[in-house]
């Protein structure tokens, strides 16, 4: 029998025109880790037929579905489609310079666009996971590494596809360097304020996801985000108690998240490809500070970010610019 690596299988991912009916891969993505498997519940009998089995004669499958982890670079093309699944919404001006600017907003509702995975395992088999749904996506920025991402999905069981997969784009990364990171007091001072050099930088979203099942299937019906938190974890040297003093005050802040790959240009143009997050409202908590005898002392924060009835958003601004038209 054929036996591969994993680096044999191939992974394609495109958001649904339907949901749940599955489509043809729009990007293959390269990842460093894919465990999205099956899933199933099943029902034991508990009974007693006479004999010291603890088990009785039946294990019968109640709830299939799938879920389970992709790791990857962050890509400047295929990121908009699991930003457009994280947030639900996305508007699309352009070109100008060749590049397309894709800003993404919440859409306040509980069924945000899904998207089909397709896998690929060399000879042995291609199947695709219908009605995937992110339940988690982290962005992990560190000064020596490439930019990573690490989405978790729920989904429909797999089905046998007979997809090929599409071409792998050769597109952009990011790395440390390529952050700009801002706390100020406004929205409206985040393009004049000044970048604050970190260590670390992981920014996390989670959608709590509700496979909804009900009797007479034991698939799932829908799979449902509900409630929407987005908070994030900063490392740096610890030479001021400015964050710890906005922890205890209570304060609020305005926090830009950018990536602009300043080395490369969408094109024939002079643009660079860019991702952008302006955060209206943030809290602040878990400031600790850490005083190793032998190295320089650091300390870290978390922070929250908040409805903001002023501006009526919790992302003032979502942008990913690109070569690609539209999502």
């Amino acid at each position: 029998m054929a036996k591969i690596i994993g680096r044999l299988k191939k992974v394609g991912i495109a958001l649904e025109s339907s949901r749940g009916g599955g489509e043809a891969p729009d990007f293959m993505l390269p990842n460093a880790s894919f465990s999205v498997e099956d899933k199933v519940i099943k029902a034991r009998s508990p009974l007693s037929y006479g004999v010291i089995n603890s088990e009785g004669p039946d294990a019968i499958n109640v709830k299939k579905w799938a879920e389970g982890d992709i790791e990857f670079d962050l890509f400047s093309e295929s990121f908009g489609v699991f930003l457009k699944a994280l947030l639900g919404d996305v508007s699309s001006s352009g070109p100008t310079d060749s590049a397309y600017t894709h800003t993404f907003s919440i859409d306040d509702v509980n069924q945000h666009p899904s998207m089909a995975i397709t896998c690929i395992d060399g000879s042995i088999s291609t199947y695709m996971f219908k009605l995937a749904m992110l339940q988690s996506l982290s962005i992990e920025i560190m000064p020596e590494e490439t930019v990573k991402v690490s989405a978790s999905f729920m989904a429909k069981k797999s089905v046998g596809s007979s997809e090929t997969g599409t071409s792998y784009t050769l597109e952009k990364k990011f790395v440390g360097r390529h952050l700009t990171f801002k706390i100020e007091t406004a929205v409206a001072n985040l393009n004049a304020g000044n970048h604050i050099p970190i260590k670390k930088l992981t920014l996390n979203f989670e959608k709590n996801l509700r496979l909804d099942h009900n009797l007479g299937t034991v698939e799932p019906e829908d799979i449902q985000n509900q409630a929407l938190r987005i908070t994030g974890e900063v490392e740096l040297d610890y030479e001021n108690r400015n964050y710890r003093d906005l922890m205890v005050d209570g304060t609020y802040k305005a926090v830009r998240i950018q990536l602009e790959n300043t080395e490369a240009t969408i094109g024939v143009g002079s643009t660079h490809p860019k991702f952008v997050l302006d955060l209206s409202k943030v809290d602040f908590e878990e400031w600790e500070a850490s005083y190793p005898n032998d190295e320089i002392a650091s300390q870290s924060f978390t922070f929250i970010a908040l409805h903001d009835i002023t501006n009526g958003n919790t992302i003032n601004d979502c942008k990913l610019i690109n070569g690609t038209s539209s999502y």
